[in-house]
């Protein structure tokens, strides 16, 4: 299972809408077959290591990291094709969140092949939790990265930010950037900051780049909305200038026009939902304090990932890293439901879960 499931994180951000799943074929202790799922339409990992494995996957155990689907979507269901390779057992990482699918289980134990929970589920559940939530929300998992110094500073009071984390922490946020369907920062971030977005630091895809931009004010020159084959988005109001717009468009930059919300901006939730009807499983943010306490305060946030510089304090006058979050009383604050503290180089890394998100929170996963 071990191996199923970093599989099955390779092809995180690769896979959407689909989720990402690993599966491995062990026969008298050893791997006969092994294959993640790809992309979507493509066969599914089960079916790609059945292939590998060929003849030697009958009475092979089959350890995959979701459960298998037992419904025709847009490839066949992989049921009947474990079935008819002689499986005698399938060890199930998490359950499919999918009531479409058929309840592969269920279905799997009625041919005679054994099937069984794996009981140490809490990694394989979070791989399929961006899965889940466009299944049980119709929106996807978002994730609030942001880098503090020790008393809580995203900048200077001049706007200077860099480098507050370390370089082990930044190539870790690369990571899970090549680990995202998606990116956003605000517009704020994207003309002050100039940031690329990219997976430059390690290996991989880039994730699909968006901007909350209500009146489109970050220019066509700005290196988010660099060429580079990721899809590049938007977000704004109505209120949006038409030549703006053209701009942007003229540089293959897509412009989704969505409701306003509170002060004028383009509504978050609208803009969870609109991204979830796109197939958006992951959401990666990494805005300035504005845009995640705008998050928080509409109880969007499912993980928040804080990379604390442990050796810095930047002192008073520069902004924090959730500005736009305003809590009226103390009873009324973002509660967290559960916290992890680990070194990542010279830094921490915070994971905190807000009670909001405990929909999908299996517990401590070391990823």
């Amino acid at each position: 299972m071990a191996r199923a499931l970093v599989l099955a994180r390779r092809g995180m951000g690769d896979t959407h809408p689909n989720p990402p799943v690993g599966a491995v074929l062990v026969r008298d202790g050893t791997i006969v077959g092994e294959a993640r799922h790809r992309r979507a339409g493509e066969p599914h990992a089960e079916v790609l290591a059945l292939r590998a494995a060929g003849a030697k996957a009958r009475g092979a155990e089959l350890y995959v990291t979701l459960e298998p689907c037992n419904h025709q979507g847009r490839t066949p269901p992989c049921v009947p094709a474990i079935v008819a390779a002689g499986v005698k057992a399938v060890h199930v990482g998490a359950p499919d969140p999918n009531p479409l699918s058929g309840d592969g289980s269920a279905a799997l134990r009625a041919a005679g092949v054994e099937a069984r929970p794996w009981p140490e589920r809490a990694r394989a559940v979070t791989l399929a939790a961006g899965f889940a939530s466009t299944v049980e929300r119709k929106r996807p998992r978002i994730a609030l990265k942001s880098a503090v110094s020790l008393d809580g500073r995203i900048a200077l009071e001049s706007g200077e930010s860099r480098w507050i984390s370390s370089e082990t922490a930044r190539a870790w946020v690369h990571r899970r950037r090549r680990e995202a369907d998606a990116i956003l920062v605000g517009a704020g971030t994207a003309v002050k900051d100039n940031p690329a977005l990219t997976t430059r630091l390690v290996k991989g895809r880039s994730p699909d780049r968006f901007v909350l931009d209500s009146r489109l004010r970050t220019p066509p020159t700005a290196r988010v909305w660099a060429e580079d084959g990721a899809r590049r988005v938007a977000a704004a109001t109505e209120n949006a200038p038409a030549d703006r717009r053209q701009d942007l468009e003229s540089k293959g930059v897509e412009v989704w026009t969505l409701p306003a919300g509170p002060e004028g901006r383009v509504s978050l939730p609208a803009l969870a939902a609109q991204m979830g009807s796109e197939g958006y499983t992951t959401l990666l943010v990494e805005g300035g304090g504005t845009v995640a306490g705008a998050l928080l305060a509409a109880r969007l946030v499912d993980v928040i990932w804080l990379v604390v510089a442990r050796r810095l304090l930047l002192g008073g006058g520069g902004p924090g890293w959730t500005e736009g979050l305003r809590v009226p009383a103390v009873a009324r604050g973002v509660r967290v439901a559960r916290t992890e503290l680990r070194n990542l180089g010279p830094d921490w890394l915070v994971t905190a879960v807000p009670e909001a998100a405990q929909w999908w929170d299996p517990g401590p996963t070391n990823a």
